[in-house]
């Protein structure tokens, strides 16, 4: 495991930057591209209720790509500019990271770029808990939700954004996380999945499952609970897999809104899959 100053050198600004694999770009066309295509809807509120971008797991906004030298933005950076490009900017970018250091580095990228940028410090349930307040209930608003692990994404996360009228969340479910450490999560003394998903031990007879239908039983039930706040799942996951085709993670859309979910179906892998008749 690389130790914290290999994973985050200084970068080519002078501020501190993550190493990431090169999948994240990926990641960042999907988010982009959502943005891009939701700035219509967003153009109705953006001067009316406000429509605000929310990361609480922002990171330093620049990112370098491991065994190269080359730099990319990280999500908020990235989620501004394209917010520009499009039909409707965003109103304000809410950005948090439990380490400061990492969001002072966000934040000092994005007052660069002339962002109407809101830094809220600390844990991400205490800062979404603030954000969600100071925001307007009834705009039209983002979260993107990119943790490391499924431990740091608190179900907590969603009851507080539910709490928004209207709300489009894109989220990171950590497949390998799940894969590598299902044996280990499942054990009382860890909370990892009592944290992601309250209930799952009542719900689920994990002790007759192999570990295969326990991740999907898992899944299903997070899913399930997140319905049940009126936060739909979309149809169709994207899959991110690494260089050895390796399952990464799942980026999933909850949203309330139709159009949110007809946005997802045109701008993700959905819309390359043969249409059945």
């Amino acid at each position: 495991m690389p130790s914290r100053e290999e994973q985050y050198p200084l970068g080519d600004d002078g501020l501190v930057v993550e190493k990431v694999g090169a999948w994240a770009k990926t990641k960042h066309k999907l988010l982009t591209d959502y943005i891009q295509a939701s700035g219509g809807a967003r153009s109705n509120y953006h001067t009316r209720s406000g429509a605000s971008y929310i990361d609480v797991f922002c990171g330093p906004g620049r990112l370098l790509i491991r065994d190269t030298k080359e730099y990319i933005d990280g999500s908020s950076v990235a989620a501004y500019k394209r917010g520009l490009k499009s039909p409707g900017p965003f109103s304000s970018i809410e950005i948090s990271d439990w380490n400061e250091e990492l969001l002072g580095a966000t934040h000092a990228r994005l007052r660069s770029l002339k962002a109407p940028v809101v830094a809220t410090p600390g844990p991400a349930v205490e800062a979404m808990e603030r954000i969600v307040q100071n925001v307007h209930p009834y705009g039209l608003h983002f979260a993107f939700l990119d943790p490391h692990n499924l431990g740091a994404l608190s179900f907590e996360l969603f009851k507080i954004l539910k709490k928004l009228q209207h709300i489009d969340i894109i989220v990171h479910i950590s497949i390998a996380d799940l894969q590598r450490n299902v044996d280990l999560y499942t054990s009382e003394d860890y909370d990892q999945f009592n944290t992601f998903a309250p209930g799952w031990r009542n719900a689920i007879n994990y002790n007759a499952m192999n570990k295969t239908a326990l991740r999907s039983a898992i899944l299903n039930y997070w899913s399930d609970q997140v319905a049940s706040l009126g936060l739909t799942k979309a149809k169709h996951s994207e899959l991110i897999k690494g260089p050895g085709n390796q399952r990464l993670y799942w980026l999933c859309l909850l949203s309330r809104s139709p159009l949110a979910h007809k946005l997802w179906d045109a701008i993700s892998s959905a819309a390359k899959r043969p249409m059945m008749l």
